[in-house]
């Protein structure tokens, strides 16, 4: 049994190294600074939970993202705030006010760059420019020509005694999705030559950590969207690459040297990477990346909420509207589909009212099952048609045409040419009929695509691309929305 002086001497000499490990901790803690970069990408102009492709209801929207964001600014106010791209399109809650609510949240939350997304150029180059204008944050995008001086490639921020270069890139398939007359005078350029040259100028100018906010992803293999690997190879010195566009959840992985991370699509995820320096050689010492699923546990915020409000508000009532009513359900998702026959319809008559009509529709039906009976509202057309493709009339030959459906039919799409009759032999297209007859062979047809297709679908479609910019085609774009077209031949039905 210990003596009393024992017994004291136990107790000091615990003491002494309980004190020793808290001075010991002190100073780790003041060796190590970390940096925190808080990430969003691909919103689509999602305030309020939505669902995810398969299904998975109450999930994401920014109120939720918002939530998380402020509780990891609070737990480490050495933190930036970024997004990836894609921010605005795909609501009506965005659409109806050209994506400007989306562009004053970013600043109200004070976000410190936003990185162009190929969405965020689907409405023209009027509305981007005049969101780049309105934005109060700076827009990072460094593989771009045209855009205003605004669009910067690249800034330096100082946060907790450390420099962090923040490096945007845009997909390069933009020319294979969007017209000449929505890209305006914007085009991407080579990733590898942009970043080379943003890495440069960060090392130069003394940056402690290069982090890449880049709206493309990884893939199996790259492709001409997603040069990801190329990239870091070509193009080496990134510690970090945020990524989008793929609408992936991939909260962690190593990319040779660079730390790779994103977050989904439509705030499903929230993500955050962790830089640690040392702050004596103001070396990177660590950096980790998580995400956070914005589930049911996260409380709408309060301030997106009522910010948001009017512009909701606004949506709501428009998609609600009743357009007509189906005694029977109209089935879709294959080629010459009641669907496919209705949006071809519907394309077709608002050409005719547009004074540019067409012999022939080619569209289809993006994979729509049906539209059941009953009532049918403009919820219902953002469902079947969610993107604001325009329309392209082109004069072809017959001969071309069958060109035309046979590249689609290795891409096992439901695209349905309308009103004509493809005559098959196995899987080869051989003939096309109209009303019973043959089209001459000698005389051309005019036929009308939408905007994506015409672009080539991206890379899916490249031999209808080549066709409809022959000059012999006297290809015509045509400022017709699709769904504005479904929408008007619902309501007349």
């Amino acid at each position: 049994m210990p003596t009393d002086l024992s017994r004291r001497h136990f107790i000091a000499t615990g003491a002494a190294w309980a004190a020793g490990r808290a001075l010991a901790g002190a100073a780790t803690a003041q060796d190590h600074r970390t940096i925190s970069i808080i990430h969003t990408t691909d919103l689509h102009g999602h305030i309020l939970p939505t669902q995810t492709y398969s299904g998975q209801e109450d999930l994401g929207g920014f109120a939720r993202c918002a939530t998380q964001i402020r509780l990891w600014r609070k737990q480490n106010p050495d933190s930036l705030l970024v997004d990836v791209g894609d921010l605005y399109q795909g609501t009506a809650a965005s659409f109806h006010n050209e994506g400007r609510l989306f562009v004053d949240l970013l600043a109200n939350f004070g976000y410190d760059a936003w990185t162009l997304g190929n969405h965020d150029f689907d409405w023209g180059p009027e509305v981007l420019e005049n969101n780049i204008k309105a934005a109060k944050i700076p827009i990072l995008t460094a593989n771009i020509n045209g855009a205003p001086e605004k669009v910067i490639p690249w800034r330096m921020r100082e946060v907790g005694g450390f420099k962090i270069a923040l490096i945007g890139l845009v997909t390069p398939g933009l020319p294979f999705w969007l017209m000449p007359e929505t890209l305006g005078g914007f085009a991407a350029t080579d990733p590898v030559l942009a970043l080379k040259k943003s890495i440069a100028q960060a090392r130069s100018a003394k940056a402690d950590a290069i982090v890449v906010l880049g709206h493309y992803g990884q893939l199996k293999e790259d492709d001409f969207a997603n040069p990801l690997r190329h990239t870091l190879t070509e193009a080496p010195g990134a510690d970090i690459f945020i990524a989008g566009h793929t609408h992936k959840h991939i909260p962690s992985l190593e990319i040779g040297g660079t730390l790779y991370t994103q977050a989904n699509y439509f705030g499903i995820h929230c993500g955050k990477v962790d830089l640690t320096f040392d702050v004596h050689t103001r070396k990177l010492i660590a950096k980790t990346a998580v995400t956070e699923y914005m589930d049911k546990r996260f409380d709408l915020d309060p301030g997106v909420i009522n910010l948001s409000q009017p512009e909701l508000k606004t949506a709501e009532e428009q998609l609600a509207r009743v357009l007509t009513t189906l005694k029977e359900p109209i089935p879709g998702k294959k080629r010459d589909s009641p669907l496919a026959r209705l949006l071809c319809q519907s394309i077709s008559d608002a050409l005719r009212r547009n004074k540019t009509p067409a012999d022939a529709i080619f569209h289809g039906t993006f994979g729509t099952p049906e539209i059941p009976a009953g009532p049918v509202t403009v919820a219902d057309a953002w469902e079947i048609l969610p993107y604001e493709n325009t329309l392209v009339t082109a004069t072809i030959t017959p001969a071309q045409l069958l060109e035309i459906i046979a590249e689609d039919r290795k891409t096992y799409s439901d695209r349905t040419l309308w009103p004509y009759e493809i005559v098959w032999e196995k899987r080869t297209p051989v003939r096309i009929l109209n009303e019973g007859k043959d089209l001459p062979a000698d005389k051309p047809v005019t036929i009308a695509f939408n905007s994506y297709d015409s672009q080539s679908g991206g890379r899916k479609l490249m031999r209808l691309r080549e066709i409809v910019y022959l000059p012999s085609s006297n290809r015509q774009a045509i400022d017709i929305n699709t769904r504005d077209a479904l929408i008007e031949s619902l309501l007349n039905s």
